[in-house]
């Protein structure tokens, strides 16, 4: 009994190790919807459609702790998905899709995760000589396949593009 006991506190006490899969996830608040995703290194991707607001222009931020950009410096992001390259300059950790090209950009780089067959994919910084790999596990879901509904940008006018 004594034993059964032991056995069953050892057990209990024991630390659980849970497996994390990182997945995609859909919020809104004030105004704005954000899918985002987090991976293993606490780094964070999101991208945003502001439809709530009177400037309903789209874009992305990039956290990544291994990166500190100075006060106003224009990072370039290489987003890899299924091989292909999707580069952006983000100012700081923030791009915006405030141009026609930008615009493009970001509606080809979305669709390149919503068709992806693949795991993840990645974001290279080639000046600080980094990457960080993110899941695409739920990203149809959080970004939108649906084509009645449209992607996360359609609330930021991206029928009109």
């Amino acid at each position: 009994m004594k034993l059964l006991l032991t056995m069953l506190s050892l057990i209990l006490l024991a630390p659980t190790a849970l497996a994390v899969d990182f997945r995609w996830t859909l919020g809104f608040g004030q105004g704005t919807l954000e899918s985002t995703i987090k991976n293993a290194n606490d780094s964070e991707f999101t991208i945003y459609c502001p439809q709530g607001h009177e400037d309903t222009t789209p874009g992305m931020f990039l956290h990544v702790k291994s990166i500190k950009p100075t006060l106003g410096e224009l990072v370039t992001v290489q987003f890899i998905v299924d091989g292909k390259n999707h580069s952006f300059y983000s100012q700081e950790i923030r791009f915006k899709a405030d141009t026609r090209a930008n615009q493009w950009a970001l509606r080809n780089f979305v669709n390149a995760l919503l068709s992806s067959k693949q795991k993840s994919f990645v974001a290279e910084f080639p000046k600080y000589n980094a990457a960080e790999t993110f899941s695409l596990l739920n990203v149809r879901d959080s970004i939108g396949a649906d084509k009645k509904k449209g992607s996360i940008l359609k609330g930021c006018g991206e029928d009109t593009w």
